[in-house]
């Protein structure tokens, strides 16, 4: 009778350890998704006209950092507008509906694929690509989660 019970307790034991492991993955999923979200709505809201030691080449706004990679600014306002939509709708994944996550991340990679190249294509260092390319490693891990951790079952 007391094996049953020790095997229980450990079944429950082994039970809960998995349990905790898959609920940290969970709120670490959606963190990342929040962190991303907010990342991008302050790249292109809040400091869209401030200096930063991330511009590229020696611009002082992202109007001046689309010129120095030979863009217009209605090609900045075209980005920018899907940028913030697609921030919107990950931020919305992580909040209420976790199948947006995988498309907003996606997109939102696309992009930063983009940046990243458009950075080294104007001979910029580590520091102004760290946060396109930063950017992207997230969203990758959010687009290619394995299991799916995050996601609703069905």
């Amino acid at each position: 009778m007391r094996l049953i019970f020790l095997d229980f307790d450990f079944y429950y034991l082994k039970f809960s350890h998995n349990f905790i492991k898959t609920v940290l993955k969970v709120k670490l999923y959606k963190i990342l998704s929040i962190i991303v979200s907010i990342v991008v709505l302050s790249a292109w809201t809040f400091k869209l006209n401030q200096p930063s030691v991330f511009r590229g080449g020696t611009s002082s706004n992202m109007s001046e950092e689309f010129a120095a990679y030979g863009l217009n600014d209605t090609i900045m306002i075209v980005v920018g507008i899907f940028k913030v939509f697609l921030a919107i709708v990950l931020l919305t994944g992580a909040l209420k509906l976790p199948k947006l996550i995988k498309p907003a991340a996606l997109g939102i990679a696309l992009f930063m694929a983009g940046a990243v190249y458009f950075h080294i294509s104007i001979g910029d260092g580590i520091l102004p690509t760290l946060p396109a390319a930063s950017m992207l490693l997230c969203c990758l891990v959010l687009v290619l989660n394995p299991k799916g951790i995050g996601y609703p079952k069905g």
